[in-house]
């Protein structure tokens, strides 16, 4: 069954998205909000729906949308930045109907309307990678990114096992007629072995998109010393990105 979408405007922004669950998508995609705030750009950050939020308060939290909040200095609520929250710790699609909720596209619109009036730029977070689904099995990330307009910045491992799910990751968005901006290598070794430092030429010339930066592994990533070191890495993707700002 096809969905009827609500009308959105057009936007200018980057969807972040990622080659599976626990990527660090949600750090790069706040770290790149954070940098582009800092570089003089008005850019907001929206993640449409999070499943896995821990309830605090009677309220579930989206967590992700706390770390952008926090991290890139925002001042919108929680609510407006992830409008869509879900306790079960599976994909979007399966928790909502664990849960008995319908995954409301018409209060993601109203968000992303409510932001783009605040942001002339905004990085948007998926959930896991393309193929996730976000309502029922109808409606999937990668159909959010076609329904969104937005390139794509695919954030994915350095080390062994990243060629394959990188290039399956960036053919999925060529077949959805998704362009893609680049990708993202996190969690960089600081001693990288043979794997490591053969992937991201390989990544290019099988898929023919640009490794926009590769941001270290950084054990204390919470730290005043380790966000410090962890944005400078991001303001360098920044700096290779900023043809899709000025669209």
């Amino acid at each position: 069954m096809k969905l009827k979408l609500p009308d959105i405007p057009a936007i200018k922004g980057l969807f972040v998205t990622g080659t599976d669950t626990g990527v660090g998508k949600t750090w790069i995609a706040a770290g790149l909000t954070a940098a582009l705030r800092q570089r003089g750009l008005k850019a907001g950050y929206f993640k449409p729906v999070q499943s896995g939020c821990p309830e605090e308060e009677v309220v579930l939290i989206p967590t992700d949308a706390r770390i952008a909040k926090e991290l890139a200095n925002l001042p919108e609520p929680l609510d407006l930045l992830t409008p869509i929250t879900l306790r079960l710790p599976l994909a979007p699609g399966v928790a909502a109907v664990q849960e008995g909720i319908k995954v409301d596209l018409e209060r993601v619109a109203t968000s992303f309307r409510e932001l783009g009036k605040r942001y002339g730029f905004l990085v948007v977070e998926g959930a896991g990678g393309l193929y996730v689904p976000l309502v029922d099995n109808n409606f999937l990330v990668l159909d959010l990114v076609r329904w969104l307009k937005l390139p794509l910045l695919v954030v994915a491992r350095a080390g062994l096992g990243t060629i394959n799910h990188t290039a399956l990751t960036v053919l999925a968005a060529r077949q959805a007629g998704l362009p893609v901006a680049g990708v993202v290598l996190n969690r960089c070794s600081a001693t990288p072995g043979l794997a490591e430092q053969t992937n991201p030429a390989v990544i290019e010339a099988i898929t023919g998109v640009p490794i926009l930066g590769k941001v270290p592994e950084i054990t204390d990533l919470e730290s005043p010393e380790g966000k410090k070191v962890f944005l400078s890495a991001v303001h360098e993707i920044c700096s290779r990105v900023d043809f899709f700002i000025n669209m």
